[in-house]
This record gives C-alpha cells, sequence and structure tokens, in this order.
C-alpha cells in the first residue's frame, strides 16, 4: 500500500508543469480571479493579515506565486509551497492535517517558526535546495514533530522541488508529501510479531522462550520500551530495563507491588507509572510515563507489562500490537512449557532406560544384595562380591561349596523344602532363613529366586535388623496396649472409687452421728455392731484410696521436698522396714527438690522396701541411689527436663516376662492369697504418673529387680508457711462456716455434723451460689468447699473467695483427682485439705484446728 502511494505521488509530482516563473501554458489568474477555488484553505489565505508576514500584502504577491498557489489548492495531493528565503508556508486543504494542531497558526508562518521542532532536519535540505535548485526526495522519513502537544514518531514520503523566478533562480519550494507513519510502524510491528512466532515457536522451555522473546522485543524499543513478564507473582524476566528496577520487583507482594499486579488480573488495561518511577527509556529521550498490562492466554497466574511508547499514544492499533504480542507469549509459552514437560518424560523414560540397562550391567558387581548361581543339587556356581561384604566369604571359598552348609541348622529342612519346588519350575518369593557367616554369626535373609535351563538363580537380601526393628515395633505394640490398657482400667476404676467416696463419705457420717446421738451404752449388742460398720467404712476408704492412686486419681497436696533430705531423714525407717537379713545402702548423689506429696511419697518408699525385702526371703542386698538425669527427649516416653532418679535394686529372685508385664495391674500379685490386696505397685505407679514423673521396672529370673523412678527436678524449694490459728473465739460465739458441696447427700450431712459440734453453718451446691454469699456482708469464719466441682472448681472458688475476704480460712474437701498446690503462694496461705470420706472427728480437728476452738 505505502508503495502505491509512493507511486502515484511520484506520477501526479512529475505530471505537474514547470515551476518557473516563466509557467508555458499555465494561466496566471487575475487579481479578480485570485482564490477563487472553492477549497477550505482559500478563505482562510484570504482572511489573513499578509502585510504582517514576509511575503506582504496578497495584492503585491508575484503572479509566479499566485499561479502555484492556485494550482496547489486545487490539487487532491497534500501540497505545501515554502516561499521566499523564510520559506513561508502556503498549503492546500489535504496537507492541512499533516501539522496538527499548528493548523491553521502555521498559515504564513516562516518554516523555522512553523516547523520549529524539525527545523534542524529541514534546514539544510530546503536551503540546500534554494542554493543549488536541486529537488529532493524521501521515502519514510522519521520526522520527530510536535503535532499535539507531544513529540511524535512520524514517518514521510515527500517531493521538495525548487520554484524558480524569471531570473531562472529558486524563490521558493514546492513541497507535496503523504504521512507513512501507520505504514512504518505497521510494518515494523508486524515484522516483530513474525521474528517472534518463528523464534518462540522453537523454544525448549520457558527460561529459553522467555530470553528469545526479551531478545526480540529489546530490540523492538521504538515499539516497546521495556517489557516485564511474571509468572504466580515472580519475574520471569525483563528488558528495556534492569531487573532490579524499583518498579520491577523479582517476587510482588502486597508490600512490593509498584504496578499493583500482585492480584492478578482478569484484563488489559493502561496504566499510568507514579512520578518516582517516571523516566526516559531508550531509544527514545523523552519520559515515558504509562504502561499496558495484560494477562497471558496459556499459563494460569502470567501477565506482561509493556512500556507505552512516548512518541505514540495508546489507540487502537497500538492496543491491538500489545494483545497480539500477549496472545503470541501466552500461547507460545504453553507450548514451550507443555515442549519441556514432554522432553522431562522423554528423557526420564530414556534415563530409566539407560539406568535398568547400566544396572544390569552392573548390578552383579555392585549390589548389596546376595546374588548367586547354584545347581539343582545347590552345588554354588557363581556369587556376587557381596556374599564377602556380608557373610566374609570370599569367592574362591564358594564356587563348588553346597550351600547347605552355610544355612542354619534349624532352617535347614524348609531350605531343602523351598530347592525343590524351584526345581519343579516354581518360583521363590520372600523366603528367609539364616546364613553363616565366616566368622560363625549368622544373618537372616529374605531370598526370591527362579529356575532356568537347569539353573537356580538367587537374590538374598539381608533382613537382620529389620526383624530386629520388627521384633522392638512389636515391642512398642504391646506396651502401647498395656499402658491403653491400664489407662481404661484406671477410668473405670477411678470413677467407681469416686462415687464410692462420696457413698462412704455418707455412710461414716451417718454411723458417726448415730454413735454420738444413741445411748450405746445401755446397748452393748449396737455399740458393737456401729463399731465394726465403722471399721468396714475405713476398710473400704483405705480401698478406694488405693483404687484412686492406680487410676492416678487420688487427692494430692503437692509441696515442693527435698528429696535428698527425705531419705536421709527416713533411712532408719527403711533401715528396719527391710529387715536385719538385708543389706539396706543409701547413696544420694543429687540434692534439689521436687514437686510431690510428701506422705504418698513415703508410702511409695516403704512399699517398694517391702517387696524388696519379700523377694530376698534369705537375705540379701538393697541398693537406693539418687542421681540427677539430663532427658534429652528421646528417651520412651521421658519429656526433655532435668530429673531426680531413684533407683532401688534389689538381689532378690527377679521376675520373669510374663510377670513383669502384669506388675502394674491391679490386683495382681504373686505372693499367694493373703493379706495383699495386690494393689501395691499398681498404686505406686499411679501416684508416681500423677506427680508428673515416669516409673520403670528392670527384672530377670535370678538378676534380681530395679525400680526406677523419675521425678521432675524443681528449681528451689519453696518454704510452707504454717496454718496461723485463729485466736480462739469467745466462748458464747457461734462461727459460720460456709460448705460448697454438689452432693446433696454430703452435703446434708456435712452441715447436720458442723452444727452437731457447734458451729453455725450457711450451705451451697455450686460455686455460682456461693460467690454471692462471699461477696456479701455475712460474717464466714470458714470455707469448707469440694474440689470436684460443676462449673467452677474448688480452687477457683478459693481464689474468687481470697478477692472478697483475703483472711478466710479454706478447707479443701476432696476425693477424686484433683491436685491441690498448697505450695507456699499467696492463695495457699490459711489452707487445709481433708480427703474423702473422713469422720466426724476427723472434720472437727481439721475444722477446730483452723479456727482455733478446742474440741467440741
Amino acid at each position: 500500500m505505502r508503495n502505491n502511494t509512493v507511486r502515484r505521488i511520484r506520477r501526479r509530482v512529475c505530471s505537474m508543469p514547470s515551476l518557473t516563473g516563466e509557467t508555458p501554458g499555465l494561466p496566471m489568474p487575475s487579481q479578480g480571479e485570485f482564490l477563487n477555488s472553492s477549497s477550505a484553505m482559500a478563505p482562510l489565505i484570504r482572511q489573513l493579515d499578509w502585510a504582517a508576514t514576509p511575503l506582504g500584502p496578497m495584492d503585491q504577491w508575484p503572479a509566479t506565486l499566485r499561479g502555484i498557489l492556485e494550482v496547489g489548492l486545487n490539487s487532491r495531493l497534500p501540497v505545501c509551497i515554502y516561499w521566499g528565503p523564510e520559506f513561508v508556508l502556503l498549503y492546500n486543504d489535504a496537507w492541512s492535517a499533516i501539522p496538527g494542531d499548528k493548523h491553521p497558526a502555521c498559515l504564513g508562518q516562516p518554516a523555522r517558526v512553523a516547523w520549529s521542532d524539525i527545523w534542524s532536519i529541514l534546514d539544510p535540505m530546503y536551503n540546500g535546495i534554494l542554493q543549488t535548485g536541486v529537488a529532493a526526495h524521501e521515502e519514510d522519513r522519521l520526522l520527530p514533530m510536535v503535532r499535539f502537544g507531544y513529540v511524535e514518531e512520524a514517518y514521510f514520503t515527500y517531493n521538495v522541488s525548487p520554484i524558480f523566478g524569471l531570473d531562472g533562480k529558486p524563490i521558493g519550494l514546492f513541497n507535496t508529501a503523504v504521512e507513512t507513519t501507520g505504514n512504518v510502524i505497521g510494518q515494523r510491528r508486524q515484522r516483530l510479531l513474525t521474528r517472534m512466532a518463528e523464534r518462540l515457536g522453537h523454544a525448549e522451555d520457558s527460561a529459553q522462550l522467555c530470553a528469545d522473546a526479551l531478545a526480540l522485543l529489546g530490540e523492538a524499543s521504538h515499539d516497546v520500551p521495556f517489557c516485564l513478564l511474571y509468572q504466580a507473582g515472580k519475574l520471569l524476566g525483563a528488558c528495556g530495563t534492569d531487573p532490579s528496577d524499583r518498579f520491577a520487583p523479582a517476587q510482588l507482594s502486597p508490600d512490593d507491588d509498584p504496578l499493583h499486579l500482585f492480584n492478578g488480573l482478569t484484563q488489559a488495561h493502561q496504566s499510568p507509572l507514579a512520578s518516582q518511577y517516571v523516566r526516559a527509556f531508550a531509544p527514545w529521550p523523552e519520559a515515558l510515563d504509562s504502561t499496558y498490562a495484560t494477562p497471558l492466554d496459556g499459563p494460569p497466574d502470567s501477565l506482561a507489562v509493556f512500556g507505552i511508547s512516548p512518541r505514540r499514544r495508546l489507540d487502537e492499533h497500538y492496543a491491538n500490537f500489545f494483545n497480539e504480542l500477549a496472545a503470541l507469549l501466552g500461547h507460545a509459552l504453553a507450548a514451550a512449557n507443555q515442549r519441556a514437560a514432554e522432553r522431562q518424560i522423554k528423557e526420564a523414560v530414556q534415563e530409566e532406560a539407560r539406568q535398568r540397562t547400566l544396572e544390569r550391567d552392573r548390578v552383579w558387581s555392585l549390589s548389596q544384595d546376595l546374588l548367586c548361581v547354584l545347581d539343582h543339587k545347590g552345588i554354588l556356581r557363581n556369587v556376587n562380591p557381596a556374599w564377602q561384604t556380608l557373610l566374609g566369604w570370599s569367592e574362591e571359598q564358594l564356587i563348588g561349596r553346597n550351600s547347605e552348609e552355610l544355612v542354619h541348622p534349624d532352617d535347614l529342612s524348609s531350605s531343602l523344602d523351598t530347592r525343590v519346588l524351584l526345581v519343579r519350575g516354581e518360583r521363590l518369593q520372600h523366603f528367609e532363613n539364616r546364613m553363616r557367616k565366616a566368622d560363625g554369626g549368622y544373618r537372616w535373609v529374605s531370598w526370591h529366586a527362579s529356575e532356568d535351563n537347569g539353573l537356580i538363580y538367587g537374590c538374598g537380601r539381608d533382613v537382620t535388623e529389620q526383624k530386629r526393628a520388627t521384633e522392638l515395633l512389636e515391642q512398642a505394640q504391646t506396651a502401647l496396649l498395656n499402658a491403653q490398657r491400664m489407662e481404661a482400667v484406671g477410668q473405670l476404676t477411678g470413677g467407681i472409687a469416686h462415687d464410692f467416696n462420696n457413698l462412704l463419705a455418707s455412710i461414716r457420717f451417718s454411723l458417726d452421728l448415730i454413735t454420738r446421738r444413741a445411748t450405746v451404752k445401755a446397748q452393748p449388742e449396737l455399740s458393737h455392731l456401729l463399731q465394726a460398720a465403722t471399721q468396714a467404712t475405713e476398710r473400704a476408704a483405705e480401698l478406694t484410696h488405693n483404687l484412686l492412686a492406680f487410676a492416678r486419681r487420688q487427692a494430692l497436696a503437692m509441696h515442693p521436698v527435698e528429696l535428698d533430705r527425705l531419705l536421709r531423714d527416713w533411712q532408719p525407717e527403711l533401715i528396719a522396714r527391710a529387715g536385719p537379713r538385708v543389706r539396706l545402702s543409701l547413696s544420694t548423689q543429687a540434692s534439689g527438690s521436687v514437686l510431690s506429696d510428701r506422705d504418698q511419697l513415703h508410702k511409695t518408699l516403704l512399699h517398694l522396701v517391702d517387696n524388696a525385702r519379700d523377694a530376698m526371703p534369705g537375705g540379701g542386698a538393697l541398693d537406693i541411689l539418687l542421681r540427677r538425669h539430663e532427658a534429652s527427649g528421646g528417651d520412651n516416653d521421658l519429656p526433655a527436663g532435668d530429673y531426680l532418679v531413684l533407683s532401688l535394686q534389689d538381689s532378690g529372685q527377679g521376675m520373669s516376662e510374663s510377670t513383669l508385664s502384669h506388675v502394674f495391674d491391679p490386683f495382681f500379685t504373686t505372693k499367694g492369697i493373703g493379706p495383699n490386696s495386690g494393689l501395691g505397685l499398681s498404686m505406686v505407679h499411679g501416684f508416681i504418673k500423677q506427680s508428673g514423673g515416669q516409673i520403670r521396672l528392670r527384672s530377670e529370673p535370678g538378676q534380681g529387680t530395679c525400680v526406677t523412678l523419675y521425678f521432675p527436678r524443681g528449681s528451689s524449694v519453696v518454704d510452707i508457711p504454717e496454718v496461723p490459728v485463729t485466736p480462739a473465739e469467745p466462748a458464747n460465739q457461734q462461727l459460720c462456716v460456709l460448705v460448697v458441696e454438689d452432693n446433696d447427700l454430703v452435703r446434708m450431712l456435712t452441715v447436720e455434723v458442723l452444727e452437731e459440734i457447734g458451729y453455725q453453718v450457711l450451705q451451697a451446691e455450686d460455686a455460682e451460689e456461693a460467690l454471692p454469699i462471699l461477696q456479701g456482708d455475712t460474717a464466714i469464719d470458714l470455707l469448707l468447699t469440694d474440689v470436684g466441682l460443676p462449673g467452677m472448681n474448688g480452687e477457683e472458688l478459693a481464689a474468687a473467695a481470697r478477692e472478697a475476704r483475703p483472711e478466710l480460712p479454706i478447707l479443701f474437701a476432696t476425693g477424686f483427682a484433683e491436685i491441690v498446690h498448697i505450695d507456699g503462694s499467696e492463695l495457699a496461705t490459711r489452707m487445709s485439705m481433708i480427703a474423702k470420706p473422713f469422720s466426724i472427728d476427723a472434720l472437727r480437728d481439721k475444722v477446730n484446728g483452723m479456727l482455733g476452738r478446742k474440741g467440741a
């Protein structure tokens, strides 16, 4: 199209009459006929004040100028006449579009004024023609002119011919021009798209594609000053700018998203650059101030950002060019990714085949498995080096030897049977036997074998460690099942014991009240029965206490205690408990405090000493050792931390593995039928676990038994303040006790008992009912609360009570799993605990002691 247009221009210019002062055959318009043309420029020319221009008044214009102007105005080609040494502009309708916004102001202006932006280009050419009289022709000449408020990349094909005066000298220029900007830029862009389609179609992967695409785009900086390619927020590449540029972060993030691309694009759009990023990009010296961002077809979350040339405005053609680029890039990128994936699969298949071939070639010499070839009689014909590595036998020692000589005697029969099956044509899989090593030891080997052409081909893998690991796993699973069983039994036992405690408390209270109120002296048989019933409740209470200990739900009063000091204090008692036939030694190699219930710890040690003594009926030694242990967390169920470890090693009969698996079961005993309940070690186990520690037991028949207790070590010993005794109230003043208990029967009897021994009593079913009383004005001298209350528990109620009454004495009653921490803190001051079931006397003594009263 561009070439056809140029040819038409040339034909029309060449067919024009001679532009001389003596124009043969050219009609010279008269003054009256001048500028009677119907063109739009004629009125503008007539209306201009030419006297103010270098041409002077129109009536003084030479006939040559008037004639040439008439020709130009009537031409369909864009024609501009540059007259005189100042090259004053006169032009026709078709040429008026060329100066853009400068029209019509440029009419009558000297060329250096009208074309001040490109005069450095035109001046040498125009003056050269004027001086030489030689016409000039340019095709697709770049003229960076300012026509619409910005420097524009514009291209023109034009002819500039001299106009000769009567003296034969040039007096002006006759310019015909056609703007070819659209053709030049369109063809340039099409060439880029074609080159990219050709080149990118061969990219092997996305990295090569991005490199090739950016290289081509870098050569097209007239249309694409810069380009950024992103996928999933990651910068794949950039051209026209440094990848480390501030507006092109390597990874988009909410805090680093200068172009607002982090949330992706749904459609293409033009965006202005922030002022801090506006600057010039090659090849143009003008600053680039806007971009065109568009998603790429194909790969998800991929997009391109193109810089918009400062010398072009984003019109439909420019936007379509960017969209075609994006479509091409997207499809090419998807195709490259597909080719890369296919290539990777192909390479993986090829590599797998190569590896298989290599393995077949080298497996014999490099395999860690036992490979062998033997005949139907079991004679070894060939072995690989793994036989020497694993079993210590060299090839020379094995070739010609019968494989039966290497099989463990216990496995020989089954090995011979499998060889018979192989000779019959059956395949052998996962057959295990023990193979003798050169040093006399044995390794477990799992065999795969088959027969072919009279020979047996075998592959044996060492599974010794696997079998050991399996044994260890089975042991661990057995231990886990035992632990789960113990936990389940403990939960059941604890729940039953808890309910029994409340029942026993009610029974014991009732018996005590009957004993106090009945005239039992007059009825000896009634006194005897009440005493028997009371003793029965005490034995039942002891049993539930033991069950709760096993279930790790006994009520513990935890205090920091110095274990080494306690052991030294208890040593005489422990020696006496062991008896004269047992030599007991105590070694304390560590010191420090642990958080424990002192009384229960004492009972635990006595019980363990009793067990050790009973295991040595003929006498022996019992060594008690206290040491420190730092656990790293790798032990079975011992969390990382600092521990005090107490071990008791006896030289007794020891226990079998089956006995060891049941020693912590409730009611299990090895001492036969008698006074023992079988709850001893289960109680010890429950107490230690409930205290946050661990217990381990190691024993073998004839090798004695070692019981090891692990206690988390505290940083220091906290002094426990004595519960201050409240001065006794005057005898005629009745003290008030608030009882909080959710069990209706226990609460009723507790209230009745307290009233029986002379106290005024208020009662509440739970903390929600008790709090208003505590926060009110009623005088309360003691709070007696169950620990296991529904909702807010007893300890939380105690804390709330202390906020309202800081000096209020508090007595906890508990018979379940609660551990009351009376540890010397501010809250623990003037607190105590009583375990259910308790007698009237025990309750009286505890309450009177806390309130400073004598027995009632």
